[in-house]
């Protein structure tokens, strides 16, 4: 018989190679489950623990005594695991409390994706962390909304005096051109606003010759083009619907000459990874500068202002004077774009690269 000393990888492959039977026997063996669950966090990329994970989730499926166990006495632990920064963990943790938050309904993908967004990725929302990069990023204004207003908008309805008032004094303070977004910007309205306005760029949007409509039309100066791109979002328009009560509303200052942009990989409080972006608009004079700026102290100290152990963050950095601008901060998590990398043939590097070289890998 199998004896328990302490949570071991020992313990998971016992616990996974065995029938139902002997799994609620393992199961009970288990004093402390919170220790369980932060010995799975600490392993997110163990074959092991996904698998334990997976048959934990179909031994509370096919027992109801165990399912009913998970619910009185480990729902909030297993809430701690699905904020894990390992999307695969993370989501067979979801899959697991969604199990348990529901009596009738099967577990389904829309069910799991609201509970990732409402667990994890709404840890990342603008609010959140712009105090922290405030000096070392784009002047920004943060206006509540209602559901109400949300709906107004979208449905391109009459707002509330206030709010319109509100909104076209952010936009003068920005300098008159600001980006609007609220959890996810609005760019993939291009094709539907096309539409919407018979391409009459020059009616709508004010376009000078030089402006390519393709990369301006998210240039805001009024709130007729902001209710314009709310209709034409289809983005916008799931973040919506995934409010249940208040949101905000996001409008930043236009940057109308952008340096090149790229994307950092942050896991564990340490930068591994390091990507250009392919339509970066100038060339690198010198990669070898650049690489040097961005393993030195300088360039980590402004990183490293973020309130998050795991991110993905998009800067500008000027090829000139290397000033550094933080734009975003986004989930560590492959629906965050792996820009040149990718998320399952480069996890080694994106989770462990500085660890293991005490260095950064860059793809310029």
């Amino acid at each position: 018989s199998f004896k328990i000393k302490e949570i071991s990888f020992e313990y998971l492959q016992e616990f996974n190679g065995s029938n139902q039977s002997q799994q609620i026997d393992l199961l009970s063996m288990i004093k402390d489950f919170e220790k369980l669950c932060l010995f799975l966090s600490l392993n997110p990329m163990s074959y092991e623990c996904h698998y334990f994970i997976e048959e934990l989730y179909q031994l509370a499926l096919h027992s109801l005594t165990v399912k009913q166990h998970l619910t009185y006495y480990c729902e909030d632990i297993l809430l701690k695991l699905c904020i894990c920064y390992d999307d695969d963990l993370r989501f067979a943790s979801l899959k697991i409390v969604s199990l348990l938050m529901n009596e009738s309904q099967p577990v389904t993908k829309e069910k799991i994706l609201y509970l990732n967004r409402i667990c994890y990725e709404c840890l990342y929302d603008f609010d959140i962390y712009y105090d922290y990069i405030k000096s070392f990023s784009i002047e920004s204004r943060i206006i509540d909304l209602s559901k109400q207003d949300f709906n107004d908008l979208i449905n391109k309805q009459c707002i509330r005096k206030d709010l319109e008032h509100e909104i076209v004094e952010s936009i003068e303070e920005l300098g008159g051109d600001v980006f609007i977004k609220m959890h996810r910007s609005p760019k993939d309205a291009y094709q539907n606003l096309c539409k919407e306005i018979n391409n009459d760029w020059n009616r709508y949007w004010n376009l000078k010759p030089h402006e390519d409509p393709q990369l301006y039309f998210m240039k805001i100066q009024n709130i007729s083009q902001l209710t314009l791109l709310f209709k034409t979002s289809d983005r916008l328009r799931e973040d919506f619907q995934q409010i249940s009560s208040d949101g905000k509303l996001i409008l930043r200052k236009w940057i109308h000459q952008i340096p090149n942009e790229y994307r950092c990989f942050i896991c564990n409080r340490q930068l591994n990874a390091f990507s250009s972006y392919k339509l970066n608009p100038y060339s690198i004079s010198d990669e070898k500068q650049l690489e040097d700026f961005i393993n030195s102290k300088s360039f980590q100290d402004i990183i490293f202002n973020i309130p998050y152990g795991h991110a993905v963050i998009d800067c500008l950095i000027d090829s000139i004077n290397y000033q550094v601008t933080i734009i975003e901060i986004n989930p560590f998590s492959k629906r965050s774009s792996s820009a040149k990398f990718s998320w399952i043939i480069d996890k080694n590097t994106l989770y462990n690269n500085y660890q293991m070289h005490q260095s950064v890998f860059i793809k310029l």
